[in-house]
């Protein structure tokens, strides 16, 4: 667990926050479709999920037994921007206990930022379409800086955004791509016991295991009651 009142924490998107994984699964399927292959289910499609758009497509056709080469892959990419452009609200929405813990945080004055290597543009509209984007003062996507998580750069620049240093942030997040990138920003890390990983949860490396998401508020509430205590 953590020991300190955060300044700020920086969350992960899909996985973590929201379940998109059914409109992902809808986006690559019509791709899949439109070139004749056979489709995936969303629960296959959940293991093909980090690492952004181009990773994902890849992965959805490698599983069809494609290999498409760097201009393939860019034009497949294309179109499913446009396929998940379309539905990218229809299915995703925040995990239980997601809304309320936002706005626990929230009230306490901690700003908070999303950091997801889905693309910049996506990501904001879906925190605008499910009515969280006022919850994020620092939004980082997976285009928005020259790297991807588990490079640190995204998450020390959604960091930036909020005016924390490292040291005093936390991260919440749900794969190893998470921890990776936190450990080397020197950023406490959790991670959440559902979204979507091959690895079981307590072998991801990270810090605790945030197994009650409506709890957050109120631990980190009594850590700072406690710092204060010791300072008088």
């Amino acid at each position: 667990m953590f020991e300190f009142q955060p300044t700020a924490i920086v969350w992960d998107l899909d996985g973590t926050l929201v379940d998109s994984a059914p409109d992902l699964a809808s986006a690559l399927n019509s791709v899949l479709d439109k070139r004749g292959f056979f489709t995936h289910s969303i629960t296959t499609v959940r293991t093909m999920i980090g690492n952004g758009v181009p990773k994902l497509v890849e992965r959805g056709f490698n599983a069809v037994g494609i290999r498409p080469g760097p201009a393939d892959l860019d034009e497949l990419v294309a179109i499913f921007s446009e396929e998940y452009r379309a539905c990218a609200t229809d299915q995703t929405r925040p995990y239980p206990g997601i809304v309320e813990a936002l706005q626990e945080i929230q009230a306490m004055n901690i700003p908070m930022g999303v950091c997801t290597n889905k693309p910049e543009a996506f990501t904001r509209q879906i925190l605008e379409g499910l009515g969280l984007s006022g919850f994020f003062s620092s939004v980082v996507g997976g285009d928005t800086t020259s790297t991807r998580k588990p490079d640190p750069q995204p998450v020390l620049t959604c960091l930036g955004g909020l005016a924390t240093e490292p040291a005093s942030g936390l991260m919440i997040g749900d794969s190893v791509h998470d921890v990776q990138a936190a450990r080397s920003a020197g950023v406490v890390i959790g991670v959440v016991p559902w979204g979507y990983r091959s690895a079981p949860v307590e072998e991801l490396g990270a810090d605790f295991v945030l197994h009650d998401i409506a709890g957050l508020a109120g631990l980190i509430r009594d850590l700072g009651q406690g710092q204060q205590q010791v300072a008088h």
